[in-house]
């Protein structure tokens, strides 16, 4: 799904004082708010329920502990899984002006090296999609929030204390990689195969998983061709095949509908790539199939 409406620009004078230029707020995204970008940084979190966010032109299927830092310029949009109630998507955003990020890091005594990676992030206008592994940064929000929202003696401080946790925290999982034994690679990568394997409609940016498990995109291809002996483009096709072959034996689903179903749009690429995994076309599939339900009819070499 893209998003074709306009990029609004949204300013943080809606939102900052000259005395606090920060906010917070916990939200429960809907599909009233269109793609925009901002004039401020965000650090958001979703905390509740399943959706998606469209960062510029790419597509992040997400849930409970998905961390974003998103810097200036760059435009994005939360949208829930649906409309019903039942599916809410709830997301904590924490805003603030760059000077105000120039502010803490003068005022704090941060190692060199955290100064220069967010002053990195800013230049580049490069964003992070991280994981809340154990709740630390969700605990540092509701913190946040909660000061914000009740504005007791000394709110402000405990806010300025609560970003430079944060970004310190945001910090630490850009790191992760260094530290990440293999077995815990290991298991998110299954993680991971298997969420490819269980909603095939949606296309994982390599970034993003590489990005939650804590290595390079580069180091995540290599792990997805030792495990499956395929790229990751190629491991979500045969994933997509698969579910295409089940739907073609055990529904009266259209064939137009089936592709669209595992996240194809061109019915020519997806009948070519379905005769290249099962040496038939989806019709002849479904016929044959119908025809002799005990005769093999899956294409040597491809995975079950």
């Amino acid at each position: 799904m893209s998003i074709l409406n306009p990029i609004s620009i949204t300013r943080g004078d809606l939102f900052f004082t000259k005395e606090l230029p920060l906010h917070m707020n916990r939200v429960a995204e809907s599909f009233r708010l269109q793609k925009h970008a901002h004039d401020f940084i965000e650090i958001c979190m979703v905390t509740e329920g399943e959706g998606e966010h469209y960062i510029d032109d790419i597509q992040f299927k997400v849930s409970k502990g998905d961390l974003f830092y998103i810097p200036i310029g760059m435009s994005h949009v939360f949208r829930p899984r649906s409309s019903s109630p039942g599916n809410r998507l709830v997301v904590y955003n924490c805003i603030f002006t760059a000077a105000y990020l120039d502010e803490l890091m003068a005022r704090n005594p941060l190692e060199p090296g955290i100064l220069a990676f967010f002053g990195e992030l800013g230049q580049q206008c490069r964003r992070l999609s991280l994981q809340d592994a154990n709740g630390e940064a969700e605990r540092i929000m509701q913190r946040m929030h909660l000061e914000y929202t009740q504005r007791m003696i000394g709110y402000s401080a405990c806010l300025q204390a609560g970003l430079v946790d944060l970004l310190v925290l945001v910090y630490r999982r850009s790191l992760a990689a260094p530290s990440v034994n293999g077995a815990s690679v290991d298991s998110r990568l299954r993680e991971w195969l298997a969420r490819i394997d269980r909603d095939v409609a949606t296309l994982y940016p390599a970034d993003k998983i590489a990005s939650d498990i804590g290595i390079s995109a580069r180091h995540l291809q290599r792990l997805i061709k030792a495990a499956a002996g395929m790229t990751l483009t190629e491991y979500i096709q045969v994933s997509r095949i698969k579910q295409s072959r089940r739907l073609l034996s055990e529904t009266n689903l259209k064939i137009s509908s089936i592709a669209a179903a595992v996240g194809y749009q061109d019915m020519k690429f997806y009948n070519r790539l379905f005769k290249q995994h099962c040496g038939m076309t989806p019709s002849e599939f479904r016929r044959r199939m119908s025809s002799n339900s005990s005769q093999p009819v899956i294409h040597e070499g491809m995975p079950d």
